[in-house]
């Protein structure tokens, strides 16, 4: 029999906070999974439709050329994996010939497309750029959505006073960005209004650099944004996992915070890998009536993993917590 495992211990409190239950089957999925000879898989969106998970799949083939398939599940575990790549390289200069090219894929499904979201590597910086579908067969490229070096994007499911609103991180280390902020946009293509949302830094596992993880979920206290979180120590760096509540009317302020985080890499596919000491959300998918927060991540750059929240229970401690801003304990 399957059993799970949690993060008992929270690294901030030393004391029990919002457990996360992982797939005992984790990674649940991998590169040996795949109908075709690859290195790795990773960091991919997942979105439900219908009775089906499906999956932006991230993955580096054999010869670490990256490529997107589509993943099917019924049960969120057992994926049918394809094999046509829907998203190029650019040909064009800066981007043609980058090896790391394509990455990091969001899905978001908004007024019957669903829009996908994922970041083009440059040796000037990397951009995000668009493309939608209805049925994951059929791909409409939009082109870029930001200029250069962001790297981090994913966009609401529905318009806030009239506008689409994406969460984002402009690229940069240490002192220089590594926060998320919020744009508005009339067309999904021209955005603004950018607002500073959450500064890196109010706790220690998050002082190095944030970036939005799962495309924001819609509840009844508040727009719930996952989101990974990184601290610096002396063999690299490590991403964890932070959950964040949004005003429903302003999502550009923070009404809820965990102040410990919520995720951090303790199973060996998550600390062994392309990356080490990785756990980064890219999915969130709700069920209100079991109370659950379904969570797909990338493990170590190499893997994927699954894992599962009371929902209620975590919207409650982070309303607990507050907003936790800057200068708060």
């Amino acid at each position: 029999m399957n059993t799970t495992t949690s993060n008992k211990i929270s690294p901030a409190t030393n004391a029990p906070r919002v457990p996360v239950e992982r797939y005992a089957g984790n990674p649940v999925i991998s590169a040996s999974d795949l109908p075709f000879a690859a290195q790795c898989c990773f960091n991919s969106g997942a979105i439900r439709v219908g009775d089906e998970i499906v999956m932006a799949l991230n993955v580096w083939d054999a010869q670490w050329v990256p490529r997107f398939v589509i993943a099917r599940s019924k049960d969120g575990i057992d994926f049918e994996i394809g094999s046509k790549t829907f998203a190029e390289i650019p040909d064009e200069y800066p981007y043609a010939g980058r090896k790391d090219g394509i990455f990091d894929t969001r899905i978001t499904t908004l007024e019957g497309w669903h829009y996908i979201t994922y970041n083009v590597s440059s040796s000037l910086g990397g951009r995000i750029r668009l493309t939608r579908t209805k049925d994951f067969e059929d791909f409409e490229d939009m082109g870029f959505i930001t200029g250069i070096d962001h790297r981090n994007c994913v966009i609401f499911p529905e318009k806030v006073d009239g506008s689409y609103l994406r969460l984002e991180r402009p690229n940069g280390e240490g002192k220089t960005g590594g926060d998320i902020y919020l744009s508005r946009s009339p067309d999904l293509i021209h955005w603004g209004q950018t607002e500073l949302v959450l500064e890196k830094g109010t706790r220690y596992w998050e002082s190095c650099k944030l970036g939005p993880g799962a495309p924001p979920v819609k509840t009844e206290a508040g727009w719930l944004c996952i989101y990974h979180a990184c601290r610096e120590h002396m063999n690299g760096i490590m991403y964890n996992v932070g959950a964040m509540l949004l005003d429903l009317e302003d999502p550009s302020k923070v009404i809820g915070k965990l102040r410990d985080c919520l995720m951090w890499p303790t199973e060996d596919y998550e600390m062994i890998g392309n990356v080490t000491q990785v756990v980064f959300p890219t999915a969130a998918i709700a069920d209100v009536e079991k109370d659950e927060l379904l969570l797909y991540y990338g493990a170590a750059d190499s893997c994927l993993g699954r894992a599962t929240i009371s929902l209620s229970t975590l919207i409650k401690e982070c309303l607990k917590d507050g907003p936790c801003l800057p200068g708060q304990s």
